[in-house]
């Protein structure tokens, strides 16, 4: 092998002679350069139950992974959607096939297909219905005029108000049933309840009674007083002037009977025909009283003295009295009443 010579670049340039790469050997040739043998690569143990892919990996097993080419294409498919949707967050519930249409008749029984006619035919009932409500209305609106008028007027003027118009006193008291109706209690359950602790000895008046269900109530014997008499039992009169001998009661009941403008007449009455250290009981409604104290200081005027009072149940008030001197009916005391008791125009 010749030496590599170097043009000259400048003067004095030299001649640069370099060794040859590969040295000749004593017998005059080129050493040959070893052959290096190729690695052998370590086969890999594979599961005789997986299939090599067609691309040389290994196929996997994970919940994303392709699926397996022993399945068709549609297979394939399905799998590969439901794959996506899970990714996306997507789970469609499985819908069940429609069913099929069934034209289905409804057959009814005879007797209940008659019935069924019987109750379309039946067309009175919304008149009846009608009428009855108009016939509560008509009650209504005489019970609240009669009623206006028995508190506006002194007791004389009443018993001749039911005298004169036959049908008032019951369309009164049937109006006044219906309003008993929505109070949240009777007065004169709790009235009974007190007198049942008396002696059955006891002779009780009951003034202004209405359909004298006191007397019904009790073991005593009960004289049931009002302007009109519904019953053997009740005494028509004016509670003014009863047909009682004097001193002949023990207890004397006002249940919301004390209506008129004249109620010192009404009180000295009880005065004349209770005995002494009688007793009287009266309910009445919380809103009829301004002044309590002046409605005792004109029972007392009347001679009665106050025992026990109740003043703190809602819509009535409950007094208890008790006769301690005779006062005749001539003595000139000064006329008390309540307010009116008035309902509302609906």
């Amino acid at each position: 092998m010749s030496a590599f010579a170097v043009p000259p670049w400048e003067k004095g340039a030299e001649v640069i002679e370099f060794k040859p790469v590969h040295e000749a050997n004593s017998n005059g040739t080129a050493k040959k350069p070893k052959k290096k043998k190729p690695k052998k690569q370590k086969q890999k143990k594979t599961n005789p139950s997986e299939k090599p892919s067609n691309t040389g990996y290994r196929v996997g097993k994970g919940p994303l992974a392709p699926p397996t080419t022993d399945s068709s294409d549609d297979d394939v498919d399905e799998d590969m959607r439901a794959m996506h949707k899970v990714k996306s967050g997507r789970i469609e519930k499985q819908r069940p096939p429609p069913a099929a249409k069934t034209n289905k008749k409804l057959t009814l029984k005879p007797e209940l297909a008659q019935a069924a006619l019987e109750a379309m035919d039946t067309g009175p009932a919304p008149v009846t219905t009608l009428s009855s409500k108009l016939q509560s209305e008509l009650l209504g609106g005489r019970f609240r005029y009669i009623n206006e008028q028995l508190y506006t007027m002194d007791s004389g003027k009443a018993e001749a108000l039911f005298r004169n118009e036959s049908g008032a006193f019951e369309a009164y008291h049937a109006g006044y049933r219906q309003q008993v109706e929505k109070w949240p209690a009777n007065p004169l359950q709790r009235i009974i309840k007190t007198l049942k602790r008396l002696p059955k000895t006891a002779i009780i008046g009951d003034f202004g009674c209405g359909d004298g269900k006191l007397a019904k109530s009790l073991p005593n014997k009960v004289y049931s007083m009002d302007l009109v008499s519904t019953r053997a039992d009740i005494i028509a009169c004016n509670i003014t002037a009863t047909p009682l001998q004097a001193q002949s009661l023990d207890v004397a009941v006002y249940c919301l009977s004390l209506m008129g403008t004249n109620l010192n007449d009404y009180l000295l009455e009880a005065n004349r025909v209770l005995k002494l250290h009688g007793n009287v009981y009266i309910a009445e409604i919380q809103s009829r009283f301004e002044d309590v104290r002046e409605f005792v200081r004109s029972m007392s005027a009347c001679g009665f003295d106050l025992i026990k009072k109740d003043v703190a149940v809602n819509f009535f008030y409950f007094f208890h009295f008790k006769k301690m001197r005779h006062v005749g009916k001539v003595a000139k005391l000064k006329p008390f009443s309540l307010k009116p008791c008035l309902y509302r125009k609906r």
